[in-house]
């Protein structure tokens, strides 16, 4: 063969290779890699799932156990299966645990498009009056922690004590990310805008662990999942401007301020997604209410998932020493 045939095979090659990309990105586009909703429900909302009808929203949630109430409310693009391990400790320690998923995330079906964070706090409101619940500890994660700042403040009458890690109370500074996941994050913005393959949530998830070997299969495959419902990016991007709009502006400071329950936070220190500043920048914003820090220094964005029987057992304790009485705490 010539080196004028080579180059014409070479050509060939080369050509077939963009035209399979484009026909897999072309499919990817129309939505042939998503998971039917149904076939998501079927592999995560296993028992003890079930779902209520709260006003207009079928809400996916797991009751579990007897004891003193636990609400768990999980972070942006996560769902109720972030507390999997948390869950299994504090209901064989004696606690009732109930756990949501808060749209956009999951496989809560909420019509209405999102106002961010107020439309969450708002399905808490709900969801508590139709449960009927009286005094509870709210547990709580990043985005879903801010949630649980706002609604203390709005009823304080309601929550015993908050136990939360590495939450926002100002907009988030930019998350550094590796050159792969920048790329495949630009492919989902201009190209493929709803759908993200396997590998991406992989390397993703692998950068907001302290040490990457914590991450489990089984936690890849239900974030992929959960993730790539038909529909699921729009109703995100909707949360996540209505955020950028309204509520970062002011963030949560005034809430904070406003707390005056019992606080533990647990702070991953290797988080690229809070950093570890932010922290002691809690501490300062949550000035009127006790609280205790615990840091995990080779642990990353999700203490719950990377670290859950230490960070776990650090929970429980914080829960066995709170005061029995269901006093609602004074009025600022």
């Amino acid at each position: 063969m010539g080196r004028y045939g080579f180059l014409r095979v070479v050509a060939w090659g080369l050509g077939g290779l963009v035209l399979l990309a484009a026909a897999v990105l072309g499919s990817m586009r129309l939505g042939w890699w998503n998971p039917s909703y149904e076939t998501v429900r079927a592999h995560q909302a296993t028992p003890p799932s079930r779902f209520d009808q709260v006003g207009d929203t079928l809400v996916h949630m797991r009751d579990e156990g007897r004891g003193p109430v636990v609400l768990m409310l999980h972070s942006s693009m996560t769902n109720l299966r972030l507390w999997d391990d948390w869950a299994d400790q504090l209901t064989a320690g004696g606690y009732r645990v109930i756990r949501f998923d808060w749209p956009p995330y999951g496989l809560t079906v909420d019509p209405a498009p999102s106002q961010g964070m107020p439309s969450a706090v708002a399905l808490v409101e709900r969801f508590v009056d139709q449960l009927k619940l009286d005094r509870f500890v709210i547990v709580a994660s990043s985005s879903g922690a801010t949630v649980a700042t706002l609604y203390t403040a709005r009823h304080p009458e309601k929550v015993r004590a908050l136990a939360l890690s590495t939450l926002p109370l100002k907009a988030p500074p930019p998350t550094p990310v590796s050159w792969f996941v920048s790329a495949v994050l630009w492919l989902h913005l201009n190209v493929v805008p709803n759908y993200n393959p396997p590998i991406f949530y992989r390397e993703s998830l692998a950068q907001l662990y302290g040490r990457p070997e914590r991450l489990k299969p089984e936690t890849v495959r239900w974030y992929y999942e959960t993730n790539n419902i038909p529909g699921g990016f729009k109703r995100v991007m909707q949360y996540l401007e209505a955020n950028q709009k309204n509520f970062w502006k002011t963030g949560a400071g005034d809430e904070a301020a406003a707390v005056r329950v019992p606080i533990l936070l647990q702070w991953g220190d290797r988080d690229i997604v809070l950093p570890i500043d932010r922290a002691e920048e809690a501490r300062r914003m949550f000035a009127n209410a006790p609280m205790q820090v615990i840091h995990y220094p080779d642990v990353g964005h999700y203490p719950m998932l990377e670290l859950p029987g230490p960070t776990g057992a650090d929970l429980k304790t914080f829960l066995d020493t709170l005061p029995a009485d269901n006093a609602a705490p004074a009025s600022p």
